[in-house]
This record gives C-alpha cells, sequence and structure tokens, in this order.
C-alpha cells in the first residue's frame, strides 16, 4: 500500500514551523495496538485502523484549507492588480477543498455510526469546516 499524501505534507509543513492543531492530530497519530492474536483482536484492530484512516483523511482535509486559507490572506493583503488571477484560482482550490472537507467529515460520522458510536453532536466542534471562500 502507498503512502498517504499527507504524510508528506505534514513533513514539510513541521519543517517550516506551521502550528495547527490539524497538524499535531496527524503527527501525533500512532497505530492503535489491542494485543491478542486471534481473529476477534485482528478485526478489532482493523475497525479501528480504518477508523483512524477516516479521522486522518478529516485533519488533512482541514489542514489543507487551513494552508490555502493562509496563502489567499496573504495574496489579498499583497493587493497588487496581477494578483486578482491567483486569488481567483486560490478560492476555487480552496472551495474545492472545503467540498472535500465535508466529504471527509460525513465519512468519518458515517463510520463512527457503523462502529456504533451514536454520539456524533462534538465532531463539528472537533471539526470545524471554514465557510466558503468568496473573490
Amino acid at each position: 500500500m502507498s503512502e498517504p499524501t499527507w504524510k508528506k505534507l505534514v513533513a514539510e509543513l513541521k519543517r517550516k514551523g506551521h502550528e495547527s492543531p490539524y497538524l499535531d492530530r496527524l503527527r501525533d497519530h500512532l497505530p492503535t495496538h489491542l494485543g491478542g492474536n486471534d481473529l476477534a483482536a485482528e478485526i478489532l484492530r482493523e475497525m479501528a485502523s480504518a477508523l483512524g484512516r477516516s479521522e486522518d483523511k478529516i485533519n488533512a482535509a482541514l489542514l489543507e484549507l487551513e494552508v490555502l486559507g493562509l496563502a489567499i490572506d496573504e495574496l489579498v493583503a499583497a493587493g497588487t492588480e496581477r494578483n486578482q488571477v491567483e486569488i481567483r484560482a486560490r478560492v476555487a482550490a480552496f472551495n474545492e477543498g472545503r467540498t472535500r472537507a465535508e466529504q471527509a467529515l460525513w465519512e468519518l460520522r458515517v463510520h463512527r455510526e457503523a462502529l456504533g458510536f451514536v454520539r456524533n453532536d462534538d465532531l463539528a466542534s472537533l471539526y470545524p469546516i471554514p465557510p466558503r471562500r468568496r473573490v
């Protein structure tokens, strides 16, 4: 299996000294070990691992939005006419990324519910999706 793309992003942002709760969550992600070698324990480990991958997906999506948002803010602050084309392109990328983040959050919610986690009200506060950007 290939390495998730978010791992390269995490390494690059860590090297740049970027601070973010989403980056911290991804950086601190450790595989779940439940112990035991029987089939039931193996199934539980895989379920926990799959749930962790769902969480990684939303954290990576939110981190991408955070980085795109900062880039947009920098371009807007520069305020040159030449930046308008770049701003529009980055806003479009941001809004596409936002759609992916909404999908990832929905997938995490469904995944948790499928595993029996019935209280998912706090997901929106743990994984806040920023509003759409406008040019």
